[in-house]
Order: structure tokens, then C-alpha cells, then sequence
């Protein structure tokens, strides 16, 4: 990384499945913020770029809005970068969208942990019970049960 770009953090923010917001409107309240950042719309929620600093005011701000229910991380990549775009890929998914896609099929249930959390309820841990592997005389005579003898 440059000297010049060391202080700047690409982030992605993305709103799990039962947020209140919509990505549209996640997009006009950061915009709304007036701060001197690049800023993109996609499906899973925006794409911020601009100083550590001001992203991290951002992060505050959005998580405000719906906290266990937005999520963010580091982007590798800038808003538009042409190594990554669609359009200049030829097509199709750009690299890490099912990646993205995976990650906000888990989303549900990390909400609804945090959820617990903010509600102080009682965490039940259950102990599972190690089942013991059948032999192979075992499988076998079970087998040999189940086929009709001629």
C-alpha cells in the first residue's frame, strides 16, 4: 500500500435479513452524513471508502440504526475497482459474491445470539452425548437381518 492511501479503509456493510432498512436507505443516510467518502448501493447493503477515521464515525452511526442486525468488514477493494468489476470481467458474479452470499445466509443466526445477549437471557448449554460406532460383526449381522433368506 502507498503512503498516501495507508490511512484509507474500504468497508463493507451488510444488513442481515431481518433489518429494518432497506440498502437504499442505508445509502441516503450515509450520504446524508456529508462526509468526504466514495459510496456504493449493492444488494447486500453499501460499500464505503475514505479515511480510518471517518469510517469509523460511519460504523458507529450505522450500527445506531439496527445493531445486531448490520454487520460490517473490511473490503479488499475500493468502490467500482475495475480488478473486480463486473463490467470490465466480462459478466457474472464478481469474485467473493458467494462468498458474501454464504456469510449472509448465517447472519439470522448471529443476530438472533446477539439478541439474547441484549436481553440477558439464560444461555442453556447442552452437553452432547458421544455416540459409540457400531463394530463391523454388528453392521453385518444388522445387515443380515434386514435381507429376506432365501
Amino acid at each position: 500500500m502507498d503512503k498516501n492511501n495507508e490511512d484509507i479503509e474500504a468497508r463493507i456493510y451488510i444488513l442481515g435479513p431481518y433489518s429494518r432498512l432497506t440498502p437504499a436507505e442505508l445509502l441516503s443516510y450515509v450520504i446524508n452524513l456529508r462526509l468526504p467518502i466514495k459510496i456504493k448501493e449493492t444488494c447486500f447493503g453499501i460499500i464505503v471508502e475514505g479515511k480510518k477515521t471517518i469510517i469509523s464515525k460511519i460504523t458507529s452511526r450505522i450500527r445506531s440504526l439496527d445493531k445486531n442486525n448490520i454487520f460490517t468488514r473490511m473490503r479488499g477493494f475500493p468502490p467500482g475497482d475495475p480488478r473486480i468489476c463486473r463490467a470490465t470481467s466480462g459478466g457474472g458474479p464478481r469474485y467473493g459474491f458467494h462468498f458474501l452470499e454464504f456469510e449472509h445466509s448465517l447472519l439470522p443466526f448471529i443476530s438472533e445470539a446477539l439478541n439474547s445477549i441484549d436481553n440477558k437471557e439464560k444461555i442453556e448449554i447442552k452437553e452432547i452425548k458421544k455416540e459409540i460406532p457400531l463394530d463391523a460383526k454388528k453392521i453385518k449381522s444388522i445387515i443380515e437381518e434386514m435381507i429376506p433368506k432365501k
